[in-house]
């Protein structure tokens, strides 16, 4: 639902020149993509169920890359990155995107995590040299990764591998050079972004509003925390370095206006509280939660009331607020549009998206989209945007009536035409399924040269 609202502008000349409409919001749960609850699979053995899951709302897979057999064998198997290859097939056919982990297992010598051992360092970079074709042919359904390849579960604790800082930048920077140059690394600890990236002079260096998004080693490094709220200090995610956790979450907090953060819980505590966890996951900026794990704290999210809302606000939650759209135009003549939306997420978009302006004849006929010079990466969670393009229409626009749109589709020229991977707007009765796009409110008429006022 929609509200034309001319009468809400001061001035009678602009109503009579602008269609102006304010927007009901939508509380609906709805799929959008590289945000929410994710399944957990193994990527070269997706199960038959996970043809299902996109229609029940899921857009995430987090897709681990069993390389336990492989341990000791310096080449992966063809077998294995065939299964692989269809693995990732299957992601883009369901309309979804992945989490990608590397792992060698949890269990060592003892039968526990505690004495597991890492696969030797040359064969880890070995490995993921053999895997960086894979990440680069599917990189559209990669939403990012997971350090992983190091510790029990890949993550990156409880070996000697784990506390080595050094062989630790070695595999860190393999997995920078093996993933698409666009596509983000979310590291499990706080203390181990901050050891691995130091700073000449002391401390570590950091990503902010100068330097983020520029594909710099630091800005392409986010968070995961699998013991989300599951003890005081998060079953050793906090305290590492010495640092409260207080300090660490202020840090991670800067951090993550800029590079996702997820993970998981891992046990039931009272820290994990309905309030305390939507006040956590909103100052830590949210993408991506296990909808599996832990069970306790899920029932628990239920049982208090504050499932849905977090289902809701994970990642980006675009909410149009008012749009001013001027009613004529001349074709090659300039048009200025005015958007506001609320991001009402606990995060902001990390991955690259375009914005469109899309007319699309009344009467029928090609749609024409119009690039608008922003990154929506930049509308941060709880902030208000104001779009004003100046765009110029093309010069050979045929003369009639068009409806407007916003579009943010995805980037893939695979994927930018298919309606499961655009951005929903939390709005009632703007999102148009056949398209994947968000219909303003407003006609604009578009005459010939001699026809202008």
């Amino acid at each position: 639902m929609l509200i034309i609202c001319c009468a809400c502008l001061d001035a009678r000349a602009l109503a009579a020149e602008a269609t102006v409409a304010e927007y009901a919001p939508d509380d609906s749960l709805f799929a959008n993509p590289e945000r929410g609850f994710y399944l957990h699979h193994n990527l070269d053995r997706l199960p038959r169920s996970f043809q299902r899951q996109r229609a029940a709302g899921h857009t995430l897979v987090w897709g681990q890359i069993r390389l336990g057999p492989y341990k000791q064998t310096p080449e992966l198997p063809a077998e294995f990155l065939a299964a692989l290859d269809a693995g990732f097939e299957t992601v883009r056919r369901e309309g979804m995107k992945a989490i990608v982990r590397g792992s060698y297992g949890s269990r060592g010598p003892g039968g526990d995590y505690r004495s597991f051992v890492d696969a030797e360092p040359e064969i880890i970079l070995g490995h993921i040299r053999q895997l960086a074709p894979l990440f680069e042919k599917h990189s559209d359904v990669i939403a990012l990764f997971e350090a992983g390849f190091v510790g029990p579960w890949g993550e990156w604790h409880s070996t000697q591998l784990a506390d080595d800082v050094e062989a630790g930048r070695a595999v860190l920077d393999a997995l920078l050079a093996a993933a698409p140059r666009e596509r983000m690394i979310v590291l499990r600890y706080p203390c181990l972004k901050q050891g691995l990236f130091p700073r000449a002079g002391g401390g570590y260096e950091t990503v902010g509003a100068a330097n983020a998004y520029s594909g710099q080693p630091v800005a392409r490094v986010g968070h995961h925390n699998d013991c989300f709220l599951s003890s005081r200090d998060d079953v050793g995610t906090y305290n590492r370095c010495g640092a409260s956790r207080a300090e660490e979450t202020a840090y991670l907090a800067a951090e993550t206006q800029y590079v996702p953060y997820g993970g998981e819980s891992c046990a039931s505590h009272a820290l994990s509280d309905c309030p305390r966890a939507v006040r956590e996951l909103e100052t830590l900026h949210a993408v991506y939660l296990n909808s599996d794990y832990d069970r306790r704290v899920l029932t628990k999210w239920r049982e208090q009331g504050c499932y849905d809302e977090i289902a809701r606000r994970l990642g980006a939650r675009l909410q149009l607020v008012r749009t001013e759209l001027p009613r004529t135009a001349t074709p090659g003549g300039p048009w200025q549009p005015t958007i506001e939306l609320k991001n009402v997420g606990f995060a902001s978009l990390y991955n690259p998206r375009p914005v469109e302006i899309v007319l699309t004849p009344t009467d029928g006929g090609a749609a024409v989209r119009l690039p608008v010079a922003v990154d929506p990466r930049t509308w941060k969670a709880g902030e208000t945007c104001r779009l004003r393009p100046a765009l110029k229409l093309p010069a050979d626009l045929p003369p009639g009536e068009y409806a407007v749109a916003l579009a943010l589709p995805d980037p893939s020229a695979r994927l930018r035409d298919d309606p499961r991977y655009a951005y929903r707007c939390a709005n009632t009765g703007v999102w148009d399924d056949d398209w994947g796009g968000n219909r303003l409110a407003g006609i604009v008429t578009v005459g010939d040269q001699t026809s202008a006022p």
